[in-house]
């Protein structure tokens, strides 16, 4: 007999029938709203600030694409919001692929949603806060489904405030893929399995991790329903996204996994994870000289990783201990996708170890619903949250905006 609740013994939550309304409701959008702008605007003041008082790094541009032209007052309000990845998707938007194999490692989704838009630097900020305005109310609905209201206030508060929190303002595919994945698993969580899994290929032709999705959509159909191929078959949406992005590769690139292949021109390799945390540790100490002489932190010339090895290894151990900590926490569909998502850096790093985990942990958003539940419970926890993550947000945003290399 198919089971009616999809998390596990301790939270015996019922799958709730499509069409029907919620049992739990979020009625402060407009606390949603303020938290919004006000998070948006801390960032947008960083940067500002930093592009005008401190030291910039060449910027490095993707071949055939200029760095976006436009007066001193453009650069502070957009410029500088498309460092780094954000102008391989700036390129895409307006070049396509282009004969350039390397690029295939940025998904379409994101590029062509801006392009729809537009395609310029402003546009592409417009889309990824647009969707993050959309993402903070969908992931505090999801969240209070499961562990009520309060929780969820402090899920998306420590999601907004996280030190890496700017990649929503940019010109990056962050904000587009947390507001699919989030959409597709409330979607499946209240029972809309075409919506979820629709959401879900949407979410993988943005993102590689889409592909985690399987997992929650596996786990939450088979306790819900058994092993029914009808139920069990919207698992193959994200696949099929995956397939579908493939197909467009052909006639480009004669090869459909391309976009695999060119990874390691990226840096991108297996490794095991101890092997993994142990290199983290010793980049992390030939880091250290560097990482507190802000002379060689913001030094101008061609940028480097070396300064990032530090950081990178402080936001691996805390993703790992919110992970241990929230095991018993969260909804078990919730902590297999994280758990996945984490696993991905942790096991296929890009150059250097933990390379961009600061803004890879933005993808293992149920990290987020962790860090709630223990703010919601421990009153001191939340000013140490703050007290840690607004300096760490202030400097890593200035790093960002001077075009030094951040993750």
């Amino acid at each position: 007999m198919a089971k009616d609740w999809i998390i596990s013994e301790r939270y015996e939550t019922p799958v709730l029938e499509p069409g029907k309304p919620s049992p739990a409701t979020w009625p402060w959008l407009k606390n949603v709203v303020w938290l919004f702008l006000l998070s948006r605007l801390f960032f947008f003041e960083t940067a500002g600030l930093a592009y005008i008082y401190l030291p910039h790094a060449w910027v490095e541009t993707p071949p055939g694409r200029l760095p976006p032209s436009g007066n001193f007052f453009y650069h502070i309000l957009a410029g500088l919001w498309v460092h780094w990845d954000g102008l391989w998707y700036l390129s895409i938007a307006n070049v396509g692929y282009a004969n350039r194999p390397q690029a295939t490692a940025f998904f379409p989704l994101y590029p062509l949603v801006m392009k729809l838009f537009g395609g310029g630097v402003v546009s592409g900020m417009l889309v990824s806060m647009a969707c993050f305005l959309v993402a903070l109310y969908v992931f505090a609905r999801l969240v209070t489904l499961d562990m009520g209201p309060r929780v969820a206030w402090f899920s998306i508060l420590a999601l907004a405030v996280f030190p890496t929190s700017f990649y929503f303002n940019a010109v990056y595919s962050e904000s587009l893929f947390l507001l699919l994945a989030v959409s597709s698993l409330y979607s499946l969580r209240t029972g809309r399995y075409w919506i979820a899994g629709i959401l879900g290929a949407l979410a993988t032709l943005t993102s590689t991790y889409g592909m985690v999705l399987c997992l929650p959509f596996l786990w939450v159909i088979w306790r819900s329903h058994g092993f029914r191929i009808k139920r069990l078959v919207h698992i193959l949406w994200m696949p099929a996204g995956l397939v579908s992005y493939m197909i467009f590769l052909i006639p480009r690139f004669g090869d459909p996994l391309v976009f695999e292949k060119v990874q390691k021109f990226w840096g991108r390799h297996f490794e095991l994870f101890p092997v993994t945390i142990f290199d983290a540790f010793k980049s992390a100490y030939h880091a250290l000289p560097i990482f507190f002489n802000p002379h060689q932190l913001f030094a101008t010339g061609v940028p480097t990783t070396t300064a990032s090895n530090f950081f990178n290894l402080l936001f691996g151990i805390f993703a790992i201990v919110i992970a241990i900590v929230s095991a018993k926490r969260i909804p078990f569909y919730l902590w297999l996708y994280m758990l996945g998502a984490l696993l991905l850096p942790f096991t296929y790093p890009a150059g250097d170890p933990l390379m961009s985990i600061p803004r890879l942990t933005l993808e293992a958003f149920p990290i987020f619903i962790g860090i709630g539940s223990i703010m919601a419970r421990i009153h001191w926890t939340r000013a140490l949250y703050f007290i840690v993550a607004i300096p760490s947000g202030m400097l890593l945003t200035a790093l960002f905006a001077t075009a030094h290399w951040v993750a």
